[in-house]
């Protein structure tokens, strides 16, 4: 089939929404000829992929919007990015309409980016329309708000209040629903809010997967416990969760750290570990992605703090690596994760999360047997979330909105 993506962030060479936007433009590419409509400042890494992988340029047609930006008003005020964000789905739409008059498309899909909130406008186009992995429903925990500092607690309060307001009221985001012949979720959490709000049957598809497993862990651990935490140094990722962890273990000097990337709380939380007199880190900044996963590679367990995302690639690439998963049991995690891959740390208040991550650290640094068996849980895990599942089942979503509208 001839298929209309808006994939608004596609880079072979990134994480997050770009790879998974790459990641699903490739493997449906292998089922039909897409034509993608991608914003301009990834087409310096598509063109670069293409020129050392000039084969896989087979059935994907790249075309590409400029998004106008304005760095100073996005840092005083940060959602600002989707006034411009908002102006670049408009400038979508007058493309997408003039490239249906001439290739006459037979499906339209709204890939990314995965929020809610910004549906785009190609609904509008009067044809077979899927939408997703859409999500962001998500209301960060009010009691664990203050962890995350000042800024952090204003702007996820305000987040919070503005998220409930909108998904109950936004028309053009309660259009955008009633008018998708298909609509894919992120997380059980997402289903159950569309179902709620909307009564809009969904299925849900994890918006990360991975490629191929990359097992190495199969003898008992020698040493110390590794740990590793990896993602932006921002406050909803809430590393500072694991370092008060890790000043209540018992044994600490049988336990290191490994941290990688950079941000904003960089300094506040390297002042932290210094308060706290941790030992045993190492700060690794940003790497990367082959270093930073060879440094995932030499550990033994991922942990995950996070008090506000979907469901992060690094996940499932810890997963795949055979590295058990401590994290929180909130949103896409608590999707993932299953007792026999890994332990989910309930959100309840401050003190009973800080207790509860550095028993289960402590856990599986005491228990080798039992950090054994959730390496080979996780192994198994992360077979359920291939990239391949996730394109063939995308593809049968294809073929039944297909059908329908024959029908």
């Amino acid at each position: 089939m001839k298929i209309l993506v808006n994939c608004y962030a596609c880079s072979p060479y990134k994480g997050s929404e770009p790879g998974m936007g790459w990641n699903f433009v490739k493997g449906l590419s292998k089922y039909h000829e897409l034509y993608i409509l991608t914003e301009s400042k990834f087409k310096e890494d598509l063109d670069r992929y293409f020129e050392t992988n000039p084969d896989e340029k087979s059935n994907k047609h790249f075309f590409f919007i400029i998004k106008n930006r304005h760095k100073t008003l996005r840092k005083i005020w940060p959602p600002s990015y989707y006034w411009f964000y908002n102006q670049w789905q408009k400038k979508a739409l007058k493309l997408a309409k003039e490239l249906d008059a001439k290739y006459n498309f037979d499906l339209v899909h709204q890939l990314n980016m995965v929020g809610y909130r910004e549906p785009g406008y190609l609904y509008k186009l009067n044809k077979p329309f899927v939408w997703g992995p859409m999500g962001g429903f998500n209301i960060t925990p009010w009691k664990l708000l203050p962890s995350m500092g000042v800024k952090g607690m204003v702007f996820y309060g305000m987040r919070n209040i503005i998220n409930s307001w909108q998904m109950k009221h936004s028309v053009r985001v309660a259009e955008a629903v009633n008018e998708s012949d298909s609509i894919i979720t992120a997380t059980e959490d997402d289903h159950n809010t569309l179902l709620k709000l909307w009564n809009k049957d969904n299925i849900v598809i994890p918006e990360v997967g991975f490629q191929t497993s990359t097992k190495h862990l199969t003898e008992s651990r020698v040493g110390k416990l590794k740990i590793c935490w990896s993602g932006l140094h921002i406050p909803r990722k809430s590393l500072n969760l694991l370092l008060e962890a890790m000043a209540r273990l018992k044994n600490p000097d049988n336990v290191e750290l490994h941290i990688i990337g950079e941000g904003e709380c960089t300094r506040k939380w390297k002042y932290l570990s210094k308060k706290l007199r941790l030992k045993n880190i190492t700060w690794h900044g940003w790497v990367e992605k082959t270093e930073a996963m060879g440094i995932m590679s030499e550990c033994d367990v991922f942990v995950i703090t996070s008090l506000s995302d979907a469901t992060s690639t690094v996940l499932l690439e810890a997963l795949s690596m055979g590295l058990p998963v401590v994290a929180t049991n909130h949103l896409g995690f608590a999707n993932v994760i299953t007792d026999a891959c890994g332990i989910k740390i309930d959100l309840k208040n401050h003190k009973q999360v800080i207790r509860d991550f550095a028993f289960a650290i402590e856990k599986l640094e005491g228990d080798e047997k039992y950090r054994q068996k959730l390496s080979l849980g996780a192994l198994e895990r992360a077979k359920d979330f291939s990239w391949e599942s996730k394109i063939d089942l995308i593809d049968k979503i294809y073929q039944n909105v297909i059908e329908k509208h024959k029908s």
